[in-house]
């Protein structure tokens, strides 16, 4: 049985052969096809604390020192590791330029000593290298690690968090798990759909340390994910990599990181290459049923007289100018639709935020009542985590419902519109088979909401945020006075996290919501627009090849023969790849 790449090349020589098939003027589609195959993206970000071998551990999958490493804090912005026949880095700037630089440089824009705070304007490092496994479309991510003393790292690695496909959570055997990731990994369980957990550098303690650190972190993280869902798997990722580079299989087998290989690209496999090769599969099908209805009716209409194609022609074009208006005035009630949603969602917010905001304002003076013999400073650092725990408790369920709430609305239009546009096809195709005594069949799809959402929580580092409360404000006041103050200010803070992150929450929902329903609008759009171009290019053809001798006429009907035939053999072996794909 054919494994991932072989099936891969092989669909791709098929394109290759179906390319010598199909009309000049579809062609494209096919390319369009090709591309995403060969393209496919997969993001595997590899996330945890500063300083736990995350940069050894991704060489050491490489096989190759390219990421640099050091004692102090290191990456400072987002790194991707791509495929490419050769070693190329290119910098990304927030301003729009890109610079190529040569590996030698590459420490002077992702490390705090050569960027300090990214001074130089970084919007991300992106490093083509030809490894195995960023074959495929498979993306290595290494972002800055979470819990160093620039506040600015973390930032940037929770707000890659909606970009992630798959994780490799690192933390290592010494020092054991620690606040910040434990934090850290509560907040990514919401946007990471899968996770690998490394215990690196078991080569720096004994093995019994080793047992009791696996159980230790076991522990912690099932506290998070739940108890039976959590494997980790020790390595070391500095040994891997010597072993690989000294061609040392000893060491490469004592690292223990070829056990870990194994599953990841059993991962890639299954999770992502079998979905997309069937998703191919499925595009390359539809692409061969609208061909084969284009040749079939250039053939029809090459058999008739001059005279009767012409006014079949004329006929068609006279009555399809009916359907094109209702296809538009399709196109303006789902607008309607969409219009309907965003207000819908505009009323929630408005409830929810009126809803929560007494009810945190309680719980906050509450918790002030608790803590009312505490010293000033103790004070407002402890109702400040008691806010922003309330703050990502509160949004966090109501968010994920009301995402599923849009949802299930939007894709109930898209189901109807999906409905609207089928028919006006099923028009189309009628209309032309009852002038050619022809049976054409339609497709359509619908789309669902777009899963990555860019949101993640903006607590403590919000700009107008809980930091404004100065204890300088309050330090020469009388304690009761200063205690009460710090209450007030509070619950302001409150009030504005909470209108912000509704704010925040429509934003992200709002253009995901337009994101989907722009992309189900040009696929709509597409097919109908490729299902009329498709019919009247095979209309024109046969009516130039009318126009010219009769063994013109014959010569073309012997290649829509040729050429039917060609693309039904294509569509059988497509039907054989598709049942390889399904036992993968």
């Amino acid at each position: 049985m054919p494994g991932y790449n072989e099936l891969k090349k092989n669909l791709l020589e098929t394109m290759d052969r179906l390319a010598d098939s199909v009309h000049h003027e579809t062609s494209r589609a096919l390319l369009e096809i090709r591309v995403k195959l060969e393209q496919n993206v997969f993001n595997l970000v590899i996330l945890g604390q500063f300083k736990r071998g995350k940069s050894t551990f991704i060489n050491a999958l490489l096989g190759e020192t390219i990421l640099p490493t050091a004692i102090i804090p290191l990456t400072s912005v987002v790194t991707i590791l791509r495929y490419g026949k050769q070693l190329k880095i290119e910098v990304a700037f927030h301003n729009g330029q890109m610079e190529e630089v040569d590996l030698s440089r590459l420490p002077e824009y992702i490390t705090e000593r050569g960027n300090p705070e990214n001074q130089k304007g970084v919007r991300e490092v992106t490093i083509y290298y030809p490894s195995d496994y960023l074959q495929d479309g498979v993306r290595i991510i290494d972002t800055p690690g979470v819990g160093s003393v620039y506040r600015h790292n973390t930032d940037v690695a929770y707000s890659y968090l909606p970009f992630v496909d798959a994780g490799i959570f690192i933390v290592s055997a010494d020092p054991p798990l620690s606040q910040s990731e434990h934090q850290f990994l509560k907040d990514i369980r919401e946007y990471v759909d899968k996770l690998f957990f490394i215990l690196n550098k078991i080569d720096q303690v004994s093995g019994e340390d080793i047992r009791e650190s696996m159980a230790f972190t076991s522990h912690i993280l099932e506290e998070n994910l739940g108890t039976g869902r959590v494997k980790i798997f020790p390595l070391s990722a500095r040994w891997a990599l010597e072993g690989k580079q000294a061609d040392d299989d000893l060491k490469l087998r004592k690292s223990l990181l070829p056990g870990f290989e194994q599953k990841l690209r059993e991962f890639l496999l299954h999770e992502k290459g079998k979905v997309f090769l069937k998703s191919t599969i499925n595009n390359l099908l539809k692409f061969i049923s609208d061909e084969t209805v284009s040749f079939q009716l250039e053939q029809e209409a090459v058999k008739l007289p001059l005279k009767e194609l012409t006014a079949k022609i004329a006929r068609f074009d006279e009555e399809i100018k009916t359907i094109e208006k209702d296809n538009e005035h399709n196109q303006y009630l789902l607008k309607g639709y969409l219009d309907k949603i965003r207000s819908e969602l505009d009323e929630e917010i408005a409830r929810f935020n009126k809803e929560k905001l007494p009810i945190l304002h309680q719980a906050l003076e509450a918790e002030y009542l608790k803590k009312g013999d505490q010293v000033r400073g103790h004070l407002r650092q402890e109702l400040e985590q008691f806010v922003f725990e309330k703050i990502q408790e509160t949004f966090q369920t109501w968010r994920r419902e009301l995402t599923e709430k849009i949802s299930t609305r939007l894709e109930g239009a898209h189901r109807e519109f999906a409905l609207k546009t089928n028919e006006v096809i099923e028009r189309i195709l009628g209309l032309t088979g009852s002038i050619f005594d022809l049976t054409l069949k339609p497709f359509t799809t619908v789309e669902t909401l777009s899963k990555k959402s860019d949101f993640f929580f903006l607590l403590k580092d919000d700009p107008v945020g809980l930091e404004l409360i100065q204890l300088a404000v309050t330090s020469a006041l009388p304690r009761f006075l200063a205690k009460k103050i710090i209450l007030k200010n509070m619950k302001t803070a409150v009030t504005d996290l909470l209108d912000r992150h509704c704010g925040r929450v429509r934003y992200d929902l709002i253009k995901r919501i337009e994101k989907t329903v722009k992309d189900f609008q040009e696929a709509l759009t597409e097919k109908f627009d490729q299902t009329l171009d498709g019919i009247r290019a095979a209309l024109q053809k046969a009516l130039s090849i009318k126009q010219g001798s009769e063994g013109d006429v014959a010569k073309n009907l012997d290649d829509l023969s040729l050429r039917l035939s060609s693309i039904s053999g294509i569509q059988e072996e497509l039907s054989a790849h598709a049942q390889e794909v399904s036992h993968l």
